[in-house]
């Protein structure tokens, strides 16, 4: 008997015929024996749907920053609805079945509406439920603050409450289901070649995960890190009762055999980034400090800086951020500057894409930053920055030119050639 963690997403339960699909599934692990948790979305389009609501309700259009307290407590409907109906599946397949929301699993956060953080899972209830000989399914994406607040955890929290209670309970196993079978080398809707990988590092789907591939949240990801929990995604539309799922899907795991064989494992990408050049400011440590305290403490998150010198003493200091940052981003600049004794012309640069190579065979590999320039020169695509780490090499390119990107660097690396593993 093993004791797993099942997460269902939004399309996983997106309409009654999904639940019962669902249903029957957790019905078969229950009477092989297994003990089973089950964290579970909102159905299909629900979160989305709400924030509508709430935002013709009040005729705002930003209505989570305006009413955080209350957006949580509406938010949290959607996930209530999908863990009773499912409840509800299950008992109909023969097995009993309780639901309980975030608050009721005992799962704790910080004080944050709509982006809180966990801060422990007491889960008492939940192994009064298992005790019970009955399936334990709990409300994704949501808890009770340390101030008795219902809470949320931000977009693609359910992920994180599956990881939190696969921790706190010592699951066995803790299986991610969703609507692909698998983390791919890249997304195959838009690089037809990208292969499945069978197995991934938690360090190397963080990156992938932080980089914009969606199948996984990073805080997650970070998390089973943490705590050395595996972590299977796989598709809940393979409905195949007799296969193993253990040879099915992505393990995530901390030292996937065969990781000194691969050069990369996969790339991810996202839109909407931009690069800020900020022209004459004056030399030394003081400048990008004060700039990078500045913008932190507005809330705007730099991905990479470089600084240049330019004639006559001055330095030039580029600074690559979300494009919604940008006026924040060139008002604090301006400011910054001025205080400093000046500041030149501000340039923006907005459109641009942000592509990440992970794998943590590059490390220490001569000729992976010469591949990939080789390979993007070949098909005509300006690199407007770069940013490596021990396991990724990060590069902004024209978001125009993205698919195009991608799909060049996915068989420039020979990933749509071979399994990720023997590349």
């Amino acid at each position: 008997m093993a004791l797993v963690v099942q997460k269902f997403g939004g399309s996983s339960v997106g309409s009654p015929e999904r639940v019962r699909a669902v249903a029957a599934r957790v019905a078969r692990a229950r009477r092989r024996g297994d003990d089973v948790v089950v964290a579970v979305s909102a159905m299909g389009d629900t979160t989305d749907d709400l924030i509508m609501l709430a935002g013709a309700v009040t005729g705002s259009d930003k209505v989570a920053a305006e009413h955080p307290r209350e957006m949580d407590m509406l938010l949290t409907a959607g996930e209530r609805i999908s863990m009773a109906l499912l409840a509800m599946a299950i008992c109909r397949e023969g097995v009993e079945a309780r639901s309980l929301t975030g608050s009721q699993a005992a799962i704790i956060t910080d004080q944050t509406h709509t982006a809180a953080r966990i801060v422990e899972v007491r889960a008492e209830r939940v192994r009064e439920t298992l005790d019970a000989g009955a399936v334990a399914i709990v409300a994704g994406f949501q808890g009770v603050s340390t101030a008795r607040e219902i809470t949320t955890l931000g977009r693609g929290g359910s992920d994180t409450t599956a990881v939190a209670l696969a921790c706190a309970l010592g699951a066995d196993r803790c299986e991610i289901y969703t609507d692909v079978d698998g983390i791919f080398t890249c997304d195959p809707r838009r690089v037809p070649g990208a292969r499945r990988i069978p197995r991934i590092s938690h360090a190397e789907m963080l990156e992938m995960a932080t980089a914009g591939a969606q199948v996984m949240h990073a805080r997650a990801v970070d998390m089973g890190a943490r705590y050395g929990v595996d972590i299977r995604v796989l598709s809940s539309f393979v409905d195949t009762p007799d296969d193993d799922e253990s040879s099915r899907g992505t393990l995530i795991t901390k030292n996937p055999t065969g990781m000194e064989d691969l050069v990369l494992t996969g790339i991810a990408s996202s839109r909407g980034h931009a690069k800020l050049i900020i022209r004459g400011l004056p030399a030394g440590m003081r400048t990008p400090t004060d700039l990078l305290v500045a913008l932190a403490e507005a809330g705007v998150s730099v991905d990479m800086i470089t600084e240049t010198p330019e004639v006559g003493g001055g330095v030039v200091v580029q600074l690559t951020i979300r494009e919604d940052d940008v006026v924040r981003a060139r008002e604090i600049a301006e400011r910054v500057g001025t205080a400093l004794g000046g500041v030149g012309a501000i340039e923006a640069r907005t459109g641009l894409a942000r592509i990440a190579l992970v794998g943590s065979g590059m490390h220490g590999r001569p000729g992976v930053y010469a591949a990939a320039f080789r390979t993007l020169l070949s098909v005509g695509v300006e690199v407007e920055a770069v940013s490596t780490s021990s396991i990724s090499i990060t590069l902004l390119v024209p978001d125009d030119r993205e698919d195009e990107a991608l799909r060049a660097l996915h068989a420039g690396f020979g990933l749509d050639r071979a399994v990720a593993g023997a590349v």
